[in-house]
């Protein structure tokens, strides 16, 4: 018994040993020059995303006004002086309600026409709407220098000399033009006589 221990005992160097020559000589072999490739692969660059995130804003009742290089005439409520629509910047005042009392007519252009105001330096042409120029009511409603009215409409914008003229009968050439330099007028659609 003793032999065969010593044998296996051996035979286990041997074999460790032998294990162990075929495991150098194999990184040996492969620890070889490495032949140089046929081709090169050089890896791309990935694409980078770049994402941002921005909070919603909430909803909030703040108004953010920027100022203009005209002065704006912000008109709630009706123009009631003469002086506010000859001394503003026109073009803002489009649109914008009028209502006066005891104004004074300057001149009558024609009939459904006419000045209003305290002096020829700061009056506002006045046009009548239709619905104060037909059927009975046309008769009812005759405009005279002097009188003093009580007046409400809206400012529109005057349209050309030519059609100022065909729109308004008994306005003259230059009076038409005179007026394009006005901007604005009032278009009355409300008119009350006061008493003398």
């Amino acid at each position: 018994m003793q032999n065969s221990n010593g044998f296996l005992n051996r035979n286990s160097c041997f074999n460790k040993a032998a294990l162990l020559t075929l495991l150098v000589s194999g990184l040996t072999a492969c620890a070889s020059e490495p032949k140089q490739p046929d081709v090169v692969v050089v890896p791309t660059p990935q694409a980078t995303v770049t994402v941002t995130a921005t909070a919603t804003p909430e909803a909030t009742n703040t108004v953010v006004a920027t100022p203009s290089p005209l002065t704006t005439v912000v008109q709630t409520e009706p123009i009631t002086d003469v002086l506010v629509i000859t001394n503003a910047n026109k073009q803002t005042l489009i649109d914008k309600p009028v209502q006066f009392t005891n104004v004074k007519v300057q001149s009558v252009v024609g009939d459904r026409t006419f000045w209003v105001g305290s002096s020829n330096a700061q009056r506002v042409f006045v046009v009548l709407a239709p619905n104060l120029d037909e059927g009975t009511v046309e008769n009812k409603v005759v405009v005279k220098p002097g009188q003093t009215l009580d007046l409400a409409g809206v400012l529109k914008p005057v349209p050309s000399v030519k059609q100022a003229q065909q729109q308004w009968k008994g306005l003259s050439a230059t009076e038409a033009q005179g007026l394009k330099e006005q901007i604005i007028y009032l278009q009355a659609s409300q008119i009350r006589f006061k008493p003398s």
